[in-house]
């Protein structure tokens, strides 16, 4: 609220959330002179006037005279306003009941917050705490705990916070519709054991496998970042082989797009920035080939986190160092740890208490107390400071709880205080926490990340913001995943290989009568706009035009540029990231008018598609059948062939009076503009 900001407001200051109860007492009683409170006639306490609007009150109304919680604090200013006794039981936790129902639509169920004692006493606190759902569209809840279910099929999580602690419970609102046929979903792997059962849980039947041709282009542009050439595209779609699909995917994830596309990803999400600096190129370039090799050798993903954390030295001789000449300060060095390997944003827990999480200030200041010792030398001017920097670790260096004054001892969240000599990298011990194989976050977090990736949302959605307030949509099948993905040895390749085979991601993107609404549960393939450099590779292979870069081989693929330092209009109008930040929604997905021009009538896709040397003009000149020639065209935007009404107006149009170049290059331009281009489906 307006108070609880850090400065307060109107002279009036509380901790965010009642986190810290003695220093909240200080300001209500004894802060500017005890006004807010006067025992001798409670009813005339500016503590009940303001939010009662007895007396102007810029938040507005609070509470109403003569309710529970009115008459509460009226009775506490009337008892002299007592603190909490030293003695008195501390609250251990809290429980939101029931922890999991199932729920017809348009029903109410009626929800308990019970507070937890260090006594053993427990409390119903359900009025005094904050509740809210994670999906108002499926579930409201109001103060009193009554929960009102939606009109609508899903799930929701509803959360329950009080002084500093949180709870949630899983709402599931089955389909109950007549007729809906039985759950049925063809078993491939674990992955779909465990969609198959969140299916019937819900009673929403799954669409259909997809066809070889949506799988063929589905797999090339999400593991590989590319389309099929239409030689690739006629051999798998001619294939008989029983096993075509699983031989494709392993065909991909080694090959050189695999090892490109992740990369380009990771660069992001470690803040490969050149920042217009001429001389951080050689550490961004070889930062980025690092990451790229990491990939295409399959290195474990506890060894590329752990070499990323612990690095020295100049980047341009180890490349992961590049890592801390861009983050640089400790508090990014917090936040960016526990984003990208552990899926959680815990910056808030630098100021106050975490609001949606059971984090504090120490669990953040343990955080940062494994980085105090990171030093950095070399580097001239300004600008340069960066270029020839040089990562060292100190033999001293601690970090102080901004409250208290105290020494924070290293420790990672929820556990104990580590004792670090002076000879031992501090960060070593912090990667054996964060990469041991029963901690809670790291597995999880990674293999949610590929997930979002490959279903267009993770299983935890934002993908790294796996907050205990922010539950899993399929808790067992992360859990699953995350188990498998430590047995393997941190395989990243065989990651990716488990979930492209499963059935859940091979299904169709067409909806049946029954799962239209469905977003979570996997019954269908939820279609992806093609992310800015995918779609510009995709442009180049259509059109047969290959983009120049600076210094750069012709034929360099977007999605294998080394940082964000090559521009283009295309990637800045749909969205690449500026890599300012760890978090992969800054990569902006949401469509605009400006695209839809620039598709429409932009001299970038008009000089391409005209070229000379272009696909429309081999076409043009081909003295294949023109049949021929547009299945051709269609393979390599879409990989299938033409539907018959559309192979009919693509022979009309080409016998239309156009000269033959223009036509094709017509042609071309309605197949880039096509969502299905634009889209993976």
């Amino acid at each position: 609220g307006c108070h609880g900001k850090t400065t307060g407001r109107g002279g009036f200051r509380l901790s965010l959330f009642g986190f810290h109860p003695a220093d909240d007492h200080y300001s209500i009683t004894r802060a500017a002179r005890g006004r807010l409170v006067f025992p001798a006639a409670p009813s005339r306490s500016l503590l009940l006037l303001k939010p009662t609007m007895s007396v102007p009150h810029g938040g507005g109304r609070r509470l109403e005279a003569g309710d529970a919680d009115y008459d509460r604090l009226l009775r506490w200013i009337a008892e002299s306003m007592p603190a909490a006794a030293p003695q008195a039981a501390e609250l251990e936790g809290i429980e939101l009941f029931p922890s999991e129902r199932m729920l017809k639509r348009n029903s109410t169920q009626q929800m308990v917050v019970t507070a937890v004692y260090s006594d053993g006493t427990r409390r119903d606190m359900t009025r005094l705490a904050e509740l809210e759902s994670t999906s108002p569209s499926h579930a409201t809840i109001d103060r009193s705990g009554l929960v009102q279910i939606a009109d609508r099929t899903g799930e929701t999580a509803l959360i329950a916070r009080l002084q500093g602690h949180v709870a949630t419970a899983r709402m599931t609102i089955p389909l109950d519709a007549a007729d809906v046929p039985p759950v049925k979903l063809p078993i491939a792997g674990f992955i779909d054991r465990h969609v198959e059962q969140k299916l019937k849980t819900l009673r929403i039947p799954p669409s259909p496998v997809c066809t070889d041709s949506q799988f063929l282009r589905r797999a090339h542009l999400l593991i590989a970042g590319r389309l099929p050439e239409p030689a690739e595209a006629r051999d798998f779609l001619s294939s008989t082989e029983p096993d075509r699909r699983t031989r494709l995917v392993r065909q991909l994830v080694r090959s050189p797009g695999f090892a490109d596309y992740f990369a380009q990803k990771w660069a992001g999400i470690l803040r490969n920035k050149r920042r217009d600096q001429a001389g951080r190129v050689r550490g961004t370039i070889a930062f980025h080939r690092w990451i790229r090799n990491a990939f295409a050798e399959n290195m474990p993903y506890d060894e590329f986190a752990r070499r990323i954390l612990t690095a020295t030295g100049d980047a341009a001789v180890n490349p992961p160092a590049q890592w801390y000449a861009e983050v640089r300060y400790l508090d990014r060095y917090v936040d960016d740890t526990a984003q990208v390997f552990l899926g959680l944003r815990i910056g808030c827990a630098r100021c106050h208490h975490h609001p949606y999480e059971n984090y504090s200030q120490e669990d953040y200041y343990g955080l940062a107390a494994f980085f105090t010792r990171v030093g950095r030398k070399g580097g001239n001017g300004a600008r340069e400071r960066r270029a020839n920097e040089v990562i060292f670790v100190s033999p001293t260096g601690q970090v102080t709880h901004p409250l208290t004054g105290a020494v924070v001892e290293p420790h990672g969240l929820g556990g104990e205080e580590q004792q670090i000599p002076a000879w031992q990298d501090p960060r070593e011990a912090l990667a054996d926490w964060l990469t041991a194989d029963d901690n809670p976050y790291f597995a999880r977090a990674m293999v949610n990340r590929v997930w979002g990736h490959f279903f267009g949302r993770g299983l935890v959605d934002p993908r790294d913001d796996m907050r205990t307030t922010n539950p899993p949509s399929n808790g067992p099948l992360l859990d699953a995943l995350a188990r498998d993905f430590v047995n393997s040895g941190y395989d990243i390749r065989q990651l990716v290989e488990t979930i492209c085979t499963s059935t859940a991601w091979q299904l169709s993107p067409e909806p049946n009568p029954w799962n239209l609404d469905d977003t979570t549960a996997c019954s269908r393939f939820q279609p992806q706009r093609l992310s800015a450099e995918v779609l510009l590779d995709a442009i180049d292979s259509v059109t047969g035009v290959k983009t120049p870069w600076e210094n750069l081989p012709l034929g360099t693929r977007a999605i294998a540029l080394p940082d964000e330092d090559y521009s283009n209009r295309l990637l800045k109008l749909y969205g690449r990231p500026e890599r300012e930040s760890a978090c992969e929604c800054e990569r902006v997905e949401q469509p605009s008018l400006t695209q839809a021009l620039f598709m429409m009538h932009d001299e970038f896709l008009e000089t391409r598609i005209g070229s000379d040397s272009g696909r429309a003009a081999q076409l043009a000149g081909d003295t294949r059948d023109e049949q021929e020639r547009i299945r051709e065209l269609f393979l390599a935007a879409l990989c299938r062939e033409p539907e018959p009404a559309e192979l009919k107006q693509a022979m009309a149009y080409l016998h239309s009076g156009q000269p033959p170049h223009a036509a094709w290059c017509d042609l071309v331009w309605v197949l880039i503009n096509m969502q299905e281009f634009q889209h993976v489906r």
